[in-house]
């Protein structure tokens, strides 16, 4: 079964293997970019309805939601056919907080717990914010050095390491020479110390001047969440997001020292994925209960990465919090972002629509080469952005 591969430590994210990313504080194009926050924060919004999902979603046709019924047919139509989306294993549309599609492909039946391979590192950088909002971690200014007592001698243990925190982490924005995902492959098989090879990476310049994808950070995350709360990063998951969310699904592949795996070693079905994009369209709040703090989204956003990649070559995308955020028009350039979009290897993706109060989840196997795994980035706006009636 594809779609269930249950790995010991070694999680692919070829998605960026041996394709570099980096991004300075210039931009793309060389050109400063400057953040306005209301442009950032315009579609988001604290939705005041009081439904929350129970043990399943409540249901509804997509017409009566305000979405285009035949085009979604059609969108469907093909994807049975083979002429889009071959690899595609799960499609979930939530709008409204209906569940107005639900549909599976190929050999997976929807229940069964889905690799998430990096969509994993959304749901850790959400972890960090519920370990802030429970009081376990103080800010995002906190040094990463700090959460790390046990560790006395650190390599290249310069200035600029010591002034790595949070932010940084959270936003890729480390300063180590971890120049592209060519870097994960030693750390997967590295049969040392994990948590200290991240650590004594060396540094290539000063915290926050440039950006590179790092799954490493990612992983680090783990550990530092079980330093700083004094669970395992797993049961502090469970009682803090999955217990409250109603989430049964959640599985983990282990990492070093019994740490799950927080840069790609999450498994959830889409259903229970889709309750993660509803948590962010409420704003964190759950049932009454805040499950991370309240400008969590603002903070986000506003302390985010321009422009760090191009997907399907006019896609401008940014990054913040361990999500990668597009603006609502597929051509936008200005620093707009509206949606949040959390995207992993093999094409697992999470989009969060706060203007249509709508969460879309797809998922594909193992198969799918690198032009298969980002396609649905373009359909999104190709195919199911439009089949929203405004």
């Amino acid at each position: 079964m594809r779609y269930l591969i249950l790995f010991s430590w070694v999680i692919c994210v070829g998605s960026f293997t041996d394709r570099t990313m980096a991004q300075s504080e210039k931009g793309l194009m060389g050109i400063p970019q400057e953040i306005d926050s209301d442009d950032y924060t315009g579609h988001f919004k604290n939705y005041k309805d009081d439904y929350f999902p129970k043990d399943a979603w409540r249901t509804d046709t997509p017409q009566s939601q305000g979405l285009d019924e035949e085009k979604l047919k059609d969108l469907i139509g093909k994807i049975r056919k083979g002429r889009i989306l071959r690899p595609i294993t799960s499609l979930a549309i939530v709008k409204n907080g209906y569940l107005i599609v639900n549909k599976k492909f190929g050999e997976y039946y929807g229940l069964e717990p889905h690799t998430l391979q990096s969509v994993t590192k959304s749901i850790t950088g959400t972890l960090i914010g519920i370990a802030i909002q429970q009081g376990f971690i103080q800010d995002l200014d906190q040094k990463i050095l700090d959460f790390f007592p046990e560790y006395q001698n650190i390599k290249n243990n310069d200035r600029s390491k010591k002034a790595m925190d949070l932010r940084h982490a959270l936003n890729m924005r480390t300063g180590q020479a971890w120049t592209g995902e060519r870097h994960l492959s030693p750390l997967n098989t590295y049969k040392g110390d994990k948590m200290k090879y991240v650590l004594d990476y060396e540094m290539e310049t000063a915290p926050g001047k440039k950006w590179y994808y790092n799954s490493g950070i990612a992983i680090l995350m783990g550990g530092l969440l079980q330093n700083a709360t004094g669970m395992n990063t797993k049961d502090f998951a469970q009682q803090f997001l999955f217990t409250p969310l109603n989430i049964k699904s959640a599985q983990w592949s282990w990492g070093h020292r019994g740490i799950p795996h927080t840069g790609g070693g999450l498994f959830l079905n889409p259903g229970d994925l889709a309750r993660i994009g509803y948590l962010y369209l409420k704003n964190g709040s759950w049932e009454g209960q805040q499950i991370f703090p309240e400008d969590w989204i603002h903070g986000l956003l506003t302390n985010a990465v321009p422009f760090v990649k191009k997907f399907h070559g006019s896609i401008h995308a940014g990054y913040g919090g361990m999500w990668w955020l597009l603006p609502f028009e597929k051509a936008k350039t200005k620093n707009t972002f509206a949606i949040l979009m959390s995207y992993g290897h093999w094409g697992q993706f999470l989009f969060v629509v706060p203007k249509y109060d709508m969460v879309i989840v797809m998922t594909q196997n193992d198969s799918a080469t690198y032009s298969e795994e980002i396609e649905p980035v373009s359909l999104f706006y190709s195919h199911l952005l439009p089949t929203v009636r405004e």
